[in-house]
């Protein structure tokens, strides 16, 4: 058995590409099911590519560079942009694939935004705060107390 490429470079284990082997979209036409690999170019048409994706993943978010740049951090370049699953509540207002992923800082700045709260098919998120006793909210600002702790106010 031999890798399919025949190069110089072949080394390692020679892997048969099966059904289940997650084989990127980008290599679709040239890594096919039944190849044979060696350790050499699995690693690199299959792990670097997946690694590589990973890494390079964008924000889906319609308006995500307008929210970076009125971030307080719009000048630092982050490595993470912490991207998650797109919420069901906000694939229909923008628009987005239900596999689509958007970071935390649109997520948190669509709720905020007239342009998207306003419209009616907006669902506003659910806290996941329990009613509590031992939460004081002021303003904008929520205090959570221990609960051997007592405030005492005077009239």
């Amino acid at each position: 058995m031999s890798c399919s490429f025949n190069s110089t470079d072949c080394k390692g284990v020679i892997r048969t590409m099966i059904n289940n082997t997650k084989i990127l979209i980008t290599q679709k036409e040239t890594i096919l099911v039944g190849m044979k690999l060696c350790q050499t170019h699995y690693n690199k048409f299959i792990i670097n590519e997946a690694y590589s994706l990973k890494y390079n993943e964008t924000c889906s978010h319609l308006k995500h560079d307008e929210y970076k740049s009125q971030s307080k951090n719009a000048n630092k370049r982050s490595k993470n942009l912490n991207l998650e699953k797109i919420p069901k509540r906000l694939i229909p207002i923008l628009n987005l694939d239900e596999t689509a992923k958007i970071c935390s800082l649109c997520r948190k700045k669509t709720d905020n935004d007239p342009d998207y709260n306003m419209l009616e098919e907006y669902t506003a998120p659910i806290s996941k705060k329990k009613d509590d006793d031992n939460i004081l909210t002021m303003g904008n600002h929520t205090y959570s107390f221990r609960k051997d702790f007592y405030i005492m106010v005077k009239n």
